[in-house]
Parts: C-alpha cells; sequence; structure tokens
C-alpha cells in the first residue's frame, strides 16, 4: 500500500496547492452534478495494472483514451494492460472516483496526455473520492516526472 497521499507528497516537495472536500464522486455525471468546475480543467487518472507493475495515465477529463496509445507510452503490452480494480485501488491507497498520479509505490509508471503539461491550474484526484486538489499542472510534471505522450483514442 501507498505510505503517503498525494497531498503529503505534494507538501512535502513543496509544491503549492489546494484541496477541498465535497459529496464522494465516482463519474462525470458526479462530477458536473456536485463541482462548479470547468471541464477543461478537470484532469482524470485512469489505473491499470500489468502483473505488479501500475500504470497511471491522466489527461483532460474529456479526452477519451486509447489503450493501445497507453500501453506504447507505458512500454508494456496491450494485452497485459487491464483497468485497476478496488484491490488494486487500495494498493495505491486510492479509492475509485478519486485516482491521482501521486503515488508512493514504486513499481508504477506514470503517463500524462500531450497538452497536461500546459493546462495551467488542474483539479485532480486527492486519492480519496470526496476530495479534490488543485494544482498547477507544469509543477505536477515536474514532480510526477511522467511519460509525455498521445494517449487519446
Amino acid at each position: 500500500m501507498s505510505g503517503r497521499t498525494p497531498a503529503q507528497i505534494l507538501e512535502a516537495a513543496g509544491v503549492p496547492f489546494s484541496s477541498f472536500t465535497h459529496a464522494p464522486i465516482r463519474t462525470y455525471e458526479d462530477i458536473e452534478r456536485e463541482l462548479d468546475l470547468p471541464a477543461e480543467r478537470l484532469l482524470k487518472t485512469l489505473a491499470f495494472r500489468t502483473g505488479d507493475r501500475f500504470v497511471l495515465v491522466s489527461l483532460p477529463m474529456l479526452t477519451p483514451a486509447g489503450y493501445g496509445k497507453i500501453a506504447k507510452a507505458a512500454g508494456v503490452s496491450r494485452s497485459k494492460l487491464r483497468r485497476a480494480g478496488e484491490d488494486d485501488l487500495a494498493e495505491l491507497g486510492m479509492a475509485p472516483g478519486g485516482i491521482s498520479p501521486l503515488t508512493d509505490v514504486a513499481d508504477r509508471a506514470v503517463v500524462f496526455h500531450t497538452p497536461v503539461p500546459d493546462m495551467g491550474k488542474v483539479y485532480c484526484g486527492s486519492g480519496r473520492d470526496d476530495e479534490t486538489i488543485e494544482v498547477d499542472a507544469a509543477s505536477l510534471v515536474d514532480l510526477v516526472r511522467p511519460v509525455i505522450a498521445d494517449v487519446a483514442s
């Protein structure tokens, strides 16, 4: 299981951010209903499992993910890439609806869709489904050091 929360990772690195709590969210419909945030600033993170390795992929909320492109960017076979289940997310210390690109889990690849570094202020998962983090995308990229690739379908 992950040691620190995404907020603790940001704090330890000295990256400025804020967070706020809200009703639990899992879907985009939940986000639209519960949060008054601009869709173009929302960053979704998808979690995958390839055996013992995790792949975390962050992209703009309304951008459809291309699984083949994700696998290629992460350096894994598409046939080995599977969506992480709730047990997998528990290993990351995260809940569905709160997946974050920030984790202490060592055996993982992180991929950001090409436009993410230039998105400015973004809102991303905190690890919990009832809290959202606001952070500068460029600062997030500097901290996470992800693979940057076109992963849209």
